[in-house]
C-alpha cells in the first residue's frame, strides 16, 4: 500500500436528497396568532445543520440555520439557550407543536409549528443521514484548506 493511499478516506455514498417541508407557523407573540409560512430545509452535504425560512417562499424571508440535533431534541423537551429556544407544547394538532422563540439583536419572534410534521420531516433526514455518521460526509482537507485560505 502506498503512502498516499493510506491516508486517502473513502467518503460515503451520497445520501438521498431530502425534500424540504414547507408548514403554516402561528407566530405566538402578543396572541395575536398571524400565520407565516416555514419552510425547513436539510443538505446531506451540512449534515448537522437544519435551514429554516419564515416568509413567502419566492419573497425576501427570514432565514435561520440551526442544528438538527436541536430541532431533534426540541420536539421531546425544553432545549437551547441564547438566540434560539425550542419546547414542545399542547395547542392544536394531535401531537400538538413545538414553540420556538428567536432571538435576534433584541427583536423577538415566537411561533409554533406542528409537531407530528416536524418529527416526521427530522426522519426524513434521519434516514438519510443517521445520527452519528454526519462527519464521515464532511471533506475535512476541503474544510481545512478553506479556513486557511488567504485572502
Amino acid at each position: 500500500m502506498s503512502e498516499s493511499s493510506r491516508h486517502e478516506t473513502a467518503q460515503p455514498p451520497p445520501a438521498p436528497p431530502v425534500e424540504s417541508w414547507r408548514t403554516t407557523a402561528r407566530q405566538a407573540e402578543g396572541g395575536v396568532g398571524l400565520s407565516v409560512e416555514a419552510t425547513f430545509h436539510y443538505d446531506p452535504d451540512d449534515p448537522w445543520a437544519v435551514r429554516i425560512i419564515f416568509g413567502p417562499p419566492l419573497g425576501r424571508g427570514v432565514a435561520w440555520t440551526f442544528s438538527r440535533e436541536l430541532l431533534r431534541s426540541g420536539v421531546r423537551v425544553l432545549s437551547g439557550e441564547g438566540d434560539v429556544r425550542l419546547w414542545p407544547l399542547r395547542c392544536g394538532g394531535r401531537e400538538g407543536c413545538v414553540r420556538m422563540r428567536l432571538d435576534s439583536a433584541g427583536a423577538v419572534a415566537v411561533v409554533d409549528v406542528d409537531r407530528a410534521g416536524l418529527r416526521s420531516w427530522l426522519g426524513e433526514t434521519y434516514v438519510a443521514v443517521p445520527g452519528g455518521s454526519e462527519a464521515a460526509r464532511i471533506d475535512w482537507a476541503a474544510e481545512a484548506s478553506h479556513l486557511f485560505a488567504r485572502r
